[in-house]
This record gives structure tokens, C-alpha cells and sequence, in this order.
């Protein structure tokens, strides 16, 4: 019975993998197919970004379609989907944002308007990972290893310059006003780094989150690169690998990807701090 399965998977791989292919070829020969995808104004501006992140797409697919095989040839090889709930939230955040930007679903303002329900909580939840991570390496962490300790300092400050950087470095707060050398570079006018690259935004978050997902793909070689140095305990549980088709479907959309890697970073932060707490109990 396990050998069928196995046999399935793979054939589900080849499957995919030539529907891929087919698609490529398509999108190579009549390019509106793939600018139908999006709205007018996106396919104006931006149509070769477009273009070049779904091919860099179809590229990372094939070749990860292909390890796959290799790797994990059959579901018992696949971790179990657990928390189930976190791929409900995700699955939620995406479909509503989707239908928010579309019009399928009408929300009061202040849900996804500037400064809204939305991204007040990717800020603070950014802000409560930086917190976190910082307890987690001055406690538990530094008991277990400096070099850990270390390691999660650097958590910390990441999350605290992505909060910086949604709250446009105090700008969103104190509402001063942008420096002109910024303010011409900037899409908003305001004080931050990632509204400076109109029209390439799509393209660096599809790189972030295909380098993300690789790396959760990639566990088992994580695992046993940083378990050598010590610090084994920062690469997250194997269920993880099920956020990857939430995290490169939310590179589509800017708020939508903060909120969905937001959640993540919220989850991961917990999940190391109980799971340093058991690795100093069986120290």
C-alpha cells in the first residue's frame, strides 16, 4: 500500500510539473494570457515585472517540483498539517484580502484602510515577535548557549526594524514630515524603504518568499547545518512547510504579505520559546 502511494505522489509531481511547463510555453507564445491574470493599470505599468516573476516562478517550481520527488516521494514523507487552525487563519487572511482588493467583499473602513485594524496589528504583532525573541535570548537561550542567545538577539532586532519600517520609523506616529530626498523616491511620501521600489515590489517579495520557502522545504539540510553550530533549535517545527503556498500566494498583494508573514513571525516566536524551555529541561 505504501509503494502505490509513493508511485501516486510521484505522478502527481510529473503531473504538475507539465502543467507548469505547458503553461510557460503558453505564456511565451501569447503573452495576454498571463497579463488577463491581473488588472489594466498593473499589466501597464508593471507587465514586465510580471512577466519576469512568473517565469522566476515556473523556474523555482520546476526544480522544486523535481527535489520533491526525490525527497519526499510519498505523503508519509510529508510532515503532518498541524495546527490545522493556522492554515485556516492563513487561508482566511488570504481569501479576504483578495476579496477586498477585487470588490467581492465590502468591509468597513477602518478594517483595510491606511493605518486600519489590518496594519495597526502586523505592526504590533511585529513588534511583540521583536519583544519575544528579545525575553526568549536573555533567558532561556542564553542558559542553553551564547551562540543561540546570539541568534535570536538577531531575531529580535529584525523584528523590531520591520516594525519600524510599518510604522515608517515613527513617521505614521508622530506624523512629521518626509525629508524631500525621500519624499521623491517614495510611492507615499513617507519615511520608509519599502515603498521606494514602485513597480519592482512584487518581484522582491517573490524572491523573499521563494527564498523563505526553500529554506522550510530544505529543513533537513538546515537542521543539520545549524544543529553543528548549536543552534538546531532555530529552525522551525516541519508542519511549517505548510505556510508556503499562503506566504508565495501573498507576495501578489504588499499588506497582504506583511500580514501573512506577520502571523508567521508571531507563531514561530511562540513556538521557539517552548520549545528552548523543553531543550533546557533535558539539558
Amino acid at each position: 500500500m505504501s509503494g502505490e502511494r509513493d508511485r501516486a505522489l510521484k505522478l502527481y509531481y510529473k503531473y504538475a510539473a507539465v502543467v507548469l511547463a505547458v503553461l510557460a510555453l503558453a505564456v511565451l507564445i501569447v503573452p495576454d494570457i498571463l497579463f488577463s491574470l491581473v488588472d489594466d493599470v498593473s499589466a501597464r505599468v508593471n507587465g514586465t515585472n510580471i512577466w519576469i516573476s512568473f517565469f522566476v516562478f515556473v523556474i523555482w517550481a520546476l526544480v522544486t517540483l523535481l527535489r520533491l520527488s526525490a525527497t519526499r516521494p510519498g505523503l508519509a514523507d510529508w510532515p503532518r498539517p498541524h495546527p490545522l487552525w493556522l492554515g485556516v487563519v492563513w487561508l482566511a487572511l488570504c481569501v479576504s484580502y483578495t476579496g477586498f482588493e477585487h470588490g467581492w467583499f465590502a468591509y468597513p473602513e477602518f478594517v483595510y484602510e491606511e493605518d486600519g485594524i489590518f496594519e495597526v496589528g502586523t505592526a504590533l504583532a511585529l513588534l511583540a515577535c521583536a519583544a519575544f525573541f528579545l525575553v526568549s535570548a536573555s533567558g532561556r537561550a542564553w542558559r542553553l548557549s551564547r551562540g543561540l542567545s546570539a541568534a535570536t538577539v538577531a531575531l529580535a532586532v529584525l523584528c523590531l526594524l520591520l516594525f519600524l519600517e510599518e510604522i515608517s520609523w515613527g513617521q505614521r506616529i508622530f506624523d512629521w514630515d518626509t525629508p524631500e530626498e525621500i519624499s521623491t523616491l517614495n510611492a507615499q511620501q513617507e519615511t520608509n524603504l519599502h515603498n521606494m521600489f514602485v513597480g519592482y515590489n512584487q518581484l522582491i517579495r517573490l524572491v523573499i518568499a521563494l527564498a523563505i520557502s526553500s529554506a522550510l522545504l530544505g529543513r533537513q539540510f538546515w537542521l543539520h547545518r545549524l544543529s553543528g553550530m548549536g543552534l538546531g533549535e532555530l529552525v522551525p517545527v516541519p508542519a511549517t512547510v505548510y505556510f508556503v503556498p499562503f506566504l508565495i500566494f501573498s507576495h501578489t498583494y504588499d499588506e497582504l504579505f506583511e500580514e501573512v508573514v506577520g502571523l508567521f513571525l508571531v507563531v514561530y516566536a511562540f513556538n521557539l520559546y517552548g520549545r528552548l524551555s523543553a531543550a533546557r529541561a533535558n539539558s
